[in-house]
């Protein structure tokens, strides 16, 4: 197990993608120990076979796929999607490592043991965009609504200037569809799927049980609202409590999610069948009933054991040269901004500003440009942003994992400074107050390439990863860049009209600017 979980580490890009997802987003924070689990549950069902080394030979190429597939999701240079939704994702190459792994080592046996807790490494985005839209999003305006009625039946009007009070920075609450309780409801969920399974609950009973706890989830938040709509209108009549908002807040969540786990945890245990528990207490001899099993490692697994070394340190190694040679410098904020040049052709330079990560440092650099009447171009502002320290970045996913998708999908070429060559890929969106334009690609030392992003098209998108890619690693810089326009909903001029505007504009834009010399100072160093 030990030689597996360094193997992972061929694995790099994707736990650098699923670090960052972990670190950033509460919601999904909880996939973090689902890896941890699933190498519990794969240990246990080893012990109860007795140590058996059975496994194949043939597990050797799944291993190598794996980690390829590993690299090219992580990096999205691979992508199959079908109505806006992703059917191949990060879980899937730590899954079929992980299957791969138990094959190697344990054999066809231990992978039937195994593959319910197995089948937990897809789930280390624990929450997919699917859901919100679904499920997530009908049950937030419902729990803001429960809590808005209930403080309308306890004489707490919220309209008007009051509804501004309860906004308030000082003391106030923010009944809005946010205050959801998807995390304590995702999280009950899972605890009564692997408890479930630890219990050897029949697959049936599991899947209500795991139902009902993600439901309890829901309704308890309703409960834990309407208790803070209680405090607030106690708080009123004596201020002296309006500063442990917070911390009340905090402990009735708390206290709620500790009565579910226990009341789920005692379902659970009902639920449990008798023959199971009698059944668990029959003591198993270690490679008992299984001829040819041994504890005792054979050649031949010391023979798979080497060959598995072989492959994933084929891609350690140079990932830890890498990272020792060509270390990635701090990006430096202002000397970023100051490297946007003042005037691209007929546009100047207006203003730049920039976007920072949850640690503080520059992400994305923006500079605003505008055309002026009287220099042979039609007037209108340009905007360009450079992705700092981000190997690969597309707007689109972002914005359709908080609920938003694009009008329509395209791409179009452009050439840049010096005959560089640029592809990019376009999303128009159109939320009732101003329509948006992005345009998106990644810019190497060879080119700028814009992967796909997420169309909101009922059709397949697949795009193959480049091998050399995926084998070497790369010593290059690479640049996502963003090239946007915005006009407001009472500009009249039909979409179709906007985007050959936009895409004239563009061209004319990027044979004035020198993406090279962008490159050089800003870009990713891999």
């Amino acid at each position: 197990m030990a030689l597996v979980g360094v193997g992972s580490l061929s694995l790099s890009p994707l736990w650098q993608t699923m670090y960052s997802l972990w670190s950033t987003d509460q919601l999904r924070s909880i996939g973090a120990i689902f890896p941890l689990v699933a190498c519990a549950g794969v240990i246990a069902a080893w012990r109860r076979l007795g140590w058996g080394m059975n496994g194949t030979f043939w597990a050797l190429p799944l291993i190598l796929v794996s980690i390829l597939l590993a690299r090219s999701l992580a990096t999205a240079v691979f992508v199959v999607s079908y109505n806006g939704q992703r059917l191949i994702n990060c879980g899937a190459a730590l899954f079929l490592y992980g299957i791969a792994a138990v094959l190697l080592f344990g054999g066809r046996r231990l992978l039937r043991a195994s593959i319910a807790p197995l089948c937990l490494l897809l789930c280390i985005n624990p929450v997919p965009s699917a859901f919100n839209s679904a499920v997530d999003l009908p049950l937030q305006y419902m729990a803001a609504s429960t809590a808005r009625a209930f403080a309308h039946l306890i004489g707490l009007q919220l309209t008007g200037v009051n509804l501004r009070m309860m906004f308030a920075p000082d003391f106030g609450m923010f009944i809005a569809p946010g205050c959801n309780g998807v995390r304590g409801a995702i999280t009950l969920g899972y605890l009564a799927l692997i408890c479930g399974y630890a219990r050897h609950l029949r697959p049936r009973t599991l899947a209500i049980t795991a139902l009902i706890a993600l439901l309890m989830g829901y309704v308890l938040n309703f409960l834990r609202l309407c208790i803070l709509v209680i405090y607030y209108r106690i708080g009123i009549s004596f201020p002296s409590i309006q500063k442990h908002g917070a911390g009340v807040d905090y402990a009735i969540g708390c206290t709620l999610f500790l009565f579910a786990a226990l009341g789920l945890g005692l379902l659970i245990r009902s639920l449990e069948t008798r023959t199971v528990a009698d059944g668990r207490n029959v003591k198993q001899t270690p490679g008992a009933g299984w001829p040819g099993e041994s504890w005792r490692p054979s050649y031949a697994a010391a023979a798979r054991a080497f060959c598995f070394l072989v492959i994933t340190l084929v891609f350690i190694v140079p990932e830890l040269l890498s990272a020792a040679w060509h270390p990635v410098p701090m990006p430096n904020e202002q000397q970023i901004l100051g490297s946007f040049p003042a005037k691209v052709g007929p546009y100047m330079l207006t203003r730049t500003w920039a976007e920072h990560n949850s640690n503080g440092m520059i992400a994305l650099a923006m500079a605003e440009y505008r055309a002026f009447p009287g220099t042979g171009a039609t007037p209108n502002s340009l905007t360009l942003g450079l992705w700092v320290g981000s190997a690969n970045h597309i707007i689109a996913n972002c914005k359709f994992a908080q609920g938003i998708q694009s009008q329509w999908h395209g791409s179009f070429k452009a050439m840049s400074w010096q005959a560089f060559p640029v592809h990019f890929v376009t999303n128009f969106y159109d939320d009732g107050i101003s329509r948006q334009y992005d345009a998106e690609s990644i810019c190497t030392s060879s080119g700028c390439t814009g992967y796909p992003g997420i169309s909101s098209h009922k059709v397949f998108v697949f795009t193959a990863p480049n091998l050399s890619d995926l084998i070497f690693v790369s010593h290059g810089k690479s640049l996502p860049i963003l090239l946007r326009r915005e006009w407001l909903d009472s500009d009249t001029t039909p979409s179709a009209d906007l985007r050959v505007q936009f895409e004239a504009s563009a061209q004319i834009f990027m044979e004035q600017i020198n993406l090279r010399s962008l490159l050089i100072q800003d870009g990713y160093q891999f």
